[in-house]
């Protein structure tokens, strides 16, 4: 299958992001639960509070009389301080764990119960001479944000992090974590996201390069997806065509046939699932549900998904990056960040469009606020409702990214060494209750056409393709027609590519004597 040779880029990706260059900080707050909460109301008492520090430094540090604080940011009140007791070491490549009784690997017990207030709020980490050392801002989005941070602490935050940045009581909990243990550009947004909690241990998650949409087809409809972790509701498997709890209306199949996967929370509100694992880029069908949702006028009808690399909030605020939906400025909760697709049906301005985001380092969504960077916008208010094909694949040494959807492909270029994993964000916004209409992100694996010799998807036909087929992941793994058909098409370009230099014919012999040298080789061995 076609699918087998993404992982072929994916582990070249997964190469350039090992060789990109990273900030290792000595010591670094490593992974945040501020808050529990089961659905929108608090968990009482909170069990999962606690802050992780981690040494990214190759020697021991002595941590001795540190202090950890809390700030509101609203207020500028100091809402929390402790010191680390004395005689404490922190060993090159080990945790310190600060929190509530019932958290695993404990070091510092600060007794049972809630520990930090569920405000936006300011966590930093001071040595014994008050130098600050490391901070984190987290629930940003509240009126007046960071503007009460002093400059020394907006040098370790950037802009925080935005979103309700909870761990939802659920049997896969998570936290804020850093991607990669102790990786600091002291950029929070890029730092950090929801990940499996995981206290004195490893934040780190394999680098797959590719996420590869699972085959649900021989799964049993109902059947959790694995390989993902989430807030409140891991994806599930569905058959389209046949309305059940989990599927609110009958679609067609997707183009590949069989089953497909759901991502929501079918009792309402906002759900969000990820990869257990860093990526760089997917390929995929998504249904897009077009037409009105025939729901009754207000301020909050409608529905948003998200498709990205990078992170998003648990409870996913519903996003305003048209800037026509909320009066309130200050509303918009939504913190995704990196890259993605976003489609949002909105019934009170009549909203059906598609759009290509640069989510940056999270923040506002609104135009005003200049947060996000919006590249595409595809307007589907006359379009059918479909299945279509969304893509993302992203070069970490170079920032440059390559979308598609459908045939129509869009590139640009973001901050390069950007990691995060592969999420789906879905919130409907509807008062009264969750309608039949609504259509959640349903979305399933990709299967290219076989007459295609671009076997690494990236928009061309040249000798990366070849090697490909050498390794047998090629759709018909190390057969003479996939070669042929590589032979034929060499040098040619697909519409995924918007600037392919096609090579001099000269320069095809050259390259398929090199291959055929590499072939006989494999074939002699």
């Amino acid at each position: 299958m076609k699918c087998m040779s993404r992982n072929f880029i994916g582990m070249a990706a997964t190469g350039m992001m090992l060789c990109t260059s990273t900030l290792y900080a000595q010591v670094v707050i490593n992974e945040l639960v501020k808050d529990e909460r089961s659905a929108g109301s608090g968990q009482i008492p909170d069990t999962r509070e606690f802050i992780e520090l981690y040494n990214a430094g190759s020697s021991a540090v002595d941590i001795s009389d540190w202090t950890l604080e809390n700030y509101e940011l609203v207020g500028g009140a100091n809402l929390f301080f402790t010191m680390i007791p004395a005689q404490t070491m922190l060993a090159a490549g080990d945790y310190y764990v600060i929190g509530s009784s019932s958290v695993p690997n404990l070091d510092f017990d600060l007794g049972p119960g809630e520990l930090w207030s569920d405000l936006n709020s300011l966590f930093e980490l001071r040595d014994s001479s008050a130098n600050l050392i490391d901070a984190l801002a987290v629930d940003v989005f509240y009126d007046p944000q960071l503007a009460n941070a002093t400059t020394e602490q907006l040098s370790q935050v950037a802009g925080g992090v935005w979103g309700q940045i909870i761990s939802c009581n659920t049997s896969f909990p998570q936290s804020l974590g850093r991607y990669l243990d102790g990786r600091d550009s002291n950029n929070n947004g890029y730092d950090f996201g929801m990940l499996p909690l995981t206290p004195g241990t490893s934040n780190n998650l394999p680098q797959l390069g590719a996420h590869v949409v699972p085959d649900v087809d021989g799964m049993a409809t109902g059947t959790h997806v694995t390989g993902y972790g989430g807030s409140f509701v891991l994806p599930k498997v569905i058959n389209p065509t046949v309305v059940s709890s989990d599927n609110p209306n009958a679609i067609p199949a997707s183009p590949q046939g069989g089953n497909a996967i759901v991502a929501w929370d079918n009792t309402g509100g906002g759900n969000m699932v990820a990869s257990n694992s860093l990526v760089t880029s997917f390929d995929l069908y998504a249904y897009l549900e077009t037409g009105p949702l025939n729901v009754s006028v207000g301020d909050w009808e409608g529905e948003t998904s998200i498709y990205g690399i990078g992170t998003t909030d648990p409870f996913f605020g519903f996003p305003d990056p048209t800037g026509m939906i909320y009066s309130d400025p200050h509303i918009e909760q939504n913190s995704s960040t990196g890259v993605g697709w976003l489609y949002q049906r909105e019934e009170l301005n009549g909203l059906e469009v598609l759009m290509l985001v640069d989510f940056n380092n999270g923040g506002n969504s609104r135009p005003s606020a200049e947060d996000w960077t919006i590249i595409q916008t595809i307007d589907l208010s006359a379009a059918p409702s479909d299945w279509h094909r969304l893509a993302i694949n992203y070069n970490p040494a170079t920032g440059e990214v390559t979308a598609r959807y459908d045939d129509q492909v869009f590139n640009f270029t973001t901050v390069t060494d950007l990691l995060g994993t592969f999420y789906v964000g879905y919130r409907e916004a509807l008062s009264g209750g969750v309608p039949s209409v609504v259509r959640p992100p349903t979305y399933d694996l990709f299967v290219p056409v076989v007459d295609s010799a671009d076997f690494d998807n990236d928009g061309d036909v040249d000798g990366n393709d070849f090697l490909v087929w050498q390794r047998g992941e090629s759709p018909d793994p190390l057969s003479s027609e996939d070669l042929n058909l590589w032979k034929n098409q060499f040098g040619t370009t697909s519409a995924f590519s918007s600037s392919i230099i096609v090579p001099e014919p000269s320069s095809i012999v050259l390259l398929l004597s090199v291959c055929m040298c590499f072939l006989s080789k494999r074939w002699l061995t």
